[in-house]
């Protein structure tokens, strides 16, 4: 099961990058606008398609729609690399992450395509770019998924989120679509301490060994909770109401309190 499972995924990976490198070209020829609203659909069908092949079933709680026009980030908390399989399946949208998958072989190039936005930890002075990069793409109506807390976790507890980010829907004046993931079981066993880390990435676990393990499994049920948006024009464009917005966004994503 495992080498089918692979086998299929490489062939879906290796069809989706020849398909957005034409479907870039075709942008450009035509000169057509939005061009990373188009390529976040592309994303979204091929982590359809690779939900398919894991066969990760999931539940919604809440209305998908509300995110077709898009231009919304949508923030959620963090348990592993499947996490974004699971959320890019549902929202069409790019994603944020390190700016050391940027310099990976072959991989730097298919994330790069898809139109992911990275972060320079070790320079922190990059942070307007990344704030303008974020923000121009809100602008284009494309939505975007951040894991503000920066680093994924057990489960046990959220980290705190990140503010630097945050900044991007302040100053384009944008909506929050807060979402909290959970995993529920795990080949019909529900997700215990005994058995999360067969799911959950963090800390200084291993990639590969991980990987291979994931796809041996038969079926992965997950939740995803769609929380009420948070309207960014209701708070100040500073370190204050990037704060105040982080506290908002945390809770929301806890699903314990609306924003004020």
């Amino acid at each position: 099961m495992r080498w089918v499972k692979l086998a299929a995924l490489l062939s879906v990976w290796a069809g989706f990058f020849v398909c957005v490198i034409l479907v870039h070209l075709w942008i450009s020829v035509l000169g057509l606008p939005n061009r990373w609203q188009i390529i976040s659909r592309l994303n979204h069908s091929i982590a359809f398609l690779i939900r398919i092949i894991l066969n990760i079933k999931v539940t919604v709680v809440g209305d998908v729609r509300q995110v077709e026009r898009g231009g919304y980030l949508i923030i959620s908390n963090h348990l592993s690399y499947v996490d974004g399989f699971v959320l890019i399946s549902i929202f069409p949208m790019v994603f944020i992450t390190y700016g050391e998958v940027k310099k990976w072989p072959v991989i730097g190039q298919w994330t790069t395509l898809i139109g992911t936005i990275f972060i320079n930890r070790e320079r922190k002075n990059q942070v307007s770019l990344l704030v303008l990069e974020i923000s121009r793409k809100l602008k284009e109506k494309t939505n975007i998924l951040l894991f503000p807390e920066g680093d994924s976790t057990n489960g046990e507890r959220m980290l705190p989120f990140q503010t630097a980010p945050l900044a991007a829907p302040l100053r384009a004046r944008s909506i929050i679509v807060p979402v909290t993931l959970a995993y529920r079981c795990v080949d019909d066993k529900p997700v215990s301490k005994g058995n999360r880390d067969l799911i959950y990435w963090y800390g200084d676990m291993h990639f590969l060994p991980h990987f291979w393990k994931l796809l041996s499994f038969r079926s992965i049920e997950a939740m995803v909770t769609i929380q009420p948006k948070i309207e960014c024009f209701r708070y100040e464009d500073n370190f204050a109401g990037r704060k105040r917005l982080a506290v908002d966004c945390y809770n929301q994503v806890l699903g314990c309190t609306a924003p004020h």
